[in-house]
């Protein structure tokens, strides 16, 4: 019996053995073409072996996580897009995973300024070898319609690609978005969902601070949006800029002083929308410019976590600083 046992015991750890060696060789014994594989950001080892071997990359993607594990090689995938054949070994296509990157993936969040962008883009490793502030003033040139979203960019893109792969995306958006309406989104309305943008912290106040803009500027009254002094302020700063830095200080604390810079961006001191968006805005902050909520309020404050309150006169405004930012 015991020797029954030990027969059967051998016989099925050879098949394993054998399943496991023939699955762990490459598809093709002969030189294969290459083909791009694309990894999307968060997945999982084992959802990325399943794909390739539905994609006939791998003959396994239980043997080749097998393989993995004992090598220690299973964990590091990064996202983007690789050229992979099946052909290569399981070593070497892991390797590709991890290396080989062609196209990255980036996100950029929405209320970015196009400075932002082009400091992501160089992190992840994209325009290497051209200068910030060059890139700076090409990306400023479409601010507001670097569409907020994921992307798939090519290593070895241009800026120019670049920006026109996100303007497109904008493009796209905004076409679904008002196909409806019989009225566009104008350059103006895009400045105002930028202003909104960075002012509303909670979707449910970007129609509200849509709608006090829109108030102000019917009645000729300054807007006084502190987030076009932090624009005004760095876009000041950044003409001596010569190293890279960091997404954050881009929109630094508002300090009295500020109301004094003299930028047309500035608009305490000048009445109007400034002459150009201060951000990218996402589809939220452009739906609140084009339904703007129907209300009397020109004044309105948010406390440090968001919650904005709002007011129809100055003596109510000032009945809410004292109320939620003296406290």
């Amino acid at each position: 019996m015991v020797n029954k046992i030990l027969f059967i015991s051998a016989l099925i750890g050879s098949i394993f053995i054998y399943w496991y060696l023939s699955n762990i060789q490459p598809v093709s014994q002969i030189k294969a073409p290459e083909q791009i594989f694309i990894v999307r950001k968060g997945q999982s080892t084992k959802a990325i072996l399943k794909r390739l071997q539905q994609e006939k990359i791998i003959k396994s993607s239980l043997a080749t996580e097998i393989y993995l594990f004992l090598a220690k090689q299973r964990q590091g995938f990064q996202a983007g897009s690789f050229k992979l054949s099946p052909s290569m070994a399981i070593g070497e296509i892991a390797n590709v995973l991890k290396t080989g990157i062609i196209d990255t993936w980036i996100t950029i969040p929405e209320g970015w300024r196009a400075e932002q962008i082009v400091d992501e883009l160089k992190n992840q490793g994209l325009l290497e070898n051209l200068n910030f502030n060059e890139l700076y003033k090409l990306f400023r040139q479409s601010e507001g319609r670097l569409f907020p979203d994921t992307y798939l960019f090519a290593k070895d893109s241009s800026a120019e690609k670049i920006i026109e792969k996100m303007t497109e995306n904008f493009d796209a958006k905004i076409l679904s978005l008002t196909s409806e309406r019989i009225n566009p989104l104008t350059h103006e309305l895009i400045i105002q969902a930028s202003l909104v943008e960075r002012e509303a912290r909670h979707d449910v106040d970007r129609p509200l601070i849509a709608s006090v803009l829109k108030n102000r500027l019917k009645i000729g009254m300054a807007l006084q949006v502190d987030a076009t002094l932090q624009y005004a302020k760095a876009t000041q700063e950044i003409r001596n800029r010569k190293q890279e830095t960091g997404n954050n200080e881009w929109w630094g604390p508002v300090i009295p002083s500020d109301k004094n810079i003299n930028s047309p961006y500035n608009t305490y001191k000048f009445p109007g929308l400034p002459p150009g968006p201060i951000a990218n805005p996402g589809i939220e902050a452009i739906k609140a410019v084009l339904n703007p909520a129907e209300t009397d309020y020109l004044y309105y404050i948010s406390e440090p976590d968001g919650t904005t309150h709002y007011a129809k006169n100055l003596e109510g405004h000032n009945a809410n600083i004292r109320k939620y930012l003296m406290r």
